[in-house]
Formats: structure tokens, sequence, C-alpha cells
């Protein structure tokens, strides 16, 4: 693979965790903590996020 594409999708990987990990400081920013409907969206992202990672590894291999 074209070594400008694989940073590319390094790049998109390391924005996905940065991604998950705003949410999850944004989910605790009103009252401190994560009530159930934000552990449930957290989760939601969590899951969309990691089958995207997958995804970018399978291409990038």
């Amino acid at each position: 693979m074209n070594s400008f594409l694989r940073a590319q999708i390094d790049n998109m990987i390391n924005t996905l965790k940065v991604f998950e990990t705003g949410c999850e400081l944004a989910a605790k920013q009103d009252d401190g903590i994560v009530d159930r409907k934000e552990a449930a969206e957290l989760k939601k992202l969590r899951k969309a996020t990691a089958d995207y990672i997958k995804t970018l590894e399978k291409i990038k291999d």
C-alpha cells in the first residue's frame, strides 16, 4: 500500500480514538456523571468507531 494512504488511515484511527475520548468527556461535562442514557449513547458510539477502525485496519493490511 502507498505509504501516504497508510499514513492517512493511521491518522483517521487516531482521530477516532480522540473522538471517543471527547465524547466520554462531553457526557460528564454537564453534571460530572454519565447517566444511563448517556452510557447507552456512548456504547453505540464506541461500537461504531470500533467497527470503522476494524474496517480501516483490514484495508491497511
